[in-house]
């Protein structure tokens, strides 16, 4: 087992003892652990120098804006990679939850929709655990058949593919500021928050970590494996949820078509900022660094005109390396 309850104090695998280790090791530790923050920092200082206004508090608030939709779905992949699963349903959930969001939001009062959006996002991650935890069908197979039926959805719910909202009250959270910051960066910031708080200070976090880095003895240990994985699932589908309707309220409009680049967004944060393909491994802040890594990225790639197509390229690649990197540490281990 990679990771044990006694372990686990900071939301992701502990290091052996400092004493126990040559400095050339806790050297080597160090800078696999952070090393990501490294190229954070990095990538900050060539974008202030390429483009002096980059850190400036209006660009930065814009960055944040633009990425809080797929933050938030980051969030929710992260609970599952570390139990060891996989989510490729999270763009068609998050396009079906804005559009069935946009839906109700015209036909009762906007704050009634977002309340009844919660439970809807969590049924529709229940089903996907069910499936993978009860039916023994593998997670990539699940979650991507899932993700055309959600997809599919969202263009039953209206065939053009659009639903715009006439109620001013729909766009509130792109509006609203509080204390002088977006509401949107609130609710990122406060899940982030909380997510890392469940994952590194409560027994349900322990259990996912346990459970990502060996299924089998955290089952004959007596723990109840299918609900903690199932779980995860219901968290990444709520995650993906909630991007949804706050992309919805940035637009005014719930869109079919929105999912497309999500799913293959979020992986790459949570993998970029360290969390491990293979379970059992990350934490809440590395995927904050992955999400500001990906966002700098964004706004370089913005800011020089690169056209989309150049874009995925690059993305691509740098997911390969992630995942390269994730590899090349676990045989190192």
């Amino acid at each position: 087992m990679r990771i044990s309850p006694a372990q686990q104090t900071t939301g992701e695998q502990v290091p052996p003892s400092p004493r126990a280790l040559p400095k050339r090791s806790l050297l080597a530790d160090a800078v696999s652990r952070y090393s990501m923050v490294g190229v954070l920092v990095l990538l900050v200082i060539v974008a202030q120098s390429a483009f002096p206004g980059f850190l400036s508090p209006g660009n930065l608030k814009v960055v944040l804006l633009n990425t809080a939709p797929v933050g938030l779905v980051a969030i929710g992949m992260t609970f599952v990679l570390i139990g060891g699963g996989f989510d490729l349903s999270v763009g068609g959930i998050f396009a079906f939850s804005g559009m069935l969001y946009a839906s109700l939001a015209n036909s009762m009062p906007v704050i009634v929709a977002f309340a009844l959006m919660i439970p809807a996002a969590i049924a529709m991650g229940a089903i996907n655990g069910l499936v993978i935890t009860r039916l023994h069908v593998n997670p990539f197979v699940a979650t991507l058949g899932s993700s055309s039926i959600f997809s599919g959805l969202a263009y039953l719910i209206n065939s053009d593919g659009a639903i715009t909202v006439t109620s001013s009250s729909f766009t509130y959270l792109e509006n609203a500021n509080w204390a002088g910051i977006p509401a949107m960066i609130w609710i990122l910031a406060l899940c982030f928050v909380a997510g890392g708080v469940v994952l590194a200070r409560t027994v349900y976090g322990r259990s996912v970590y346990i459970v990502g880095g060996n299924a089998d003895a955290a089952r004959l240990s007596g723990m109840r494996v299918s609900i903690i994985q199932g779980s995860t699932y219901a968290l990444s589908a709520l995650g993906a949820a909630l991007g949804g309707m706050l992309l919805a309220s940035q637009t005014g409009v719930g869109q079919a078509n929105v999912g497309v680049d999500v799913t293959l967004d979020s992986i790459a944060i949570v993998i970029i900022g360290g969390t491990s393909l293979r379970g059992g491994q990350g934490a809440m802040w590395r995927t904050l660094v992955g999400l500001l890594i990906i966002s700098t990225i964004d706004s370089l790639f913005n800011s020089l005109a690169w056209n989309s197509a150049t874009q995925s390229l690059v993305k691509g690649a740098i997911i390969i390396v992630a995942v390269a990197l994730d590899a090349w540490s676990q045989r190192r281990g």
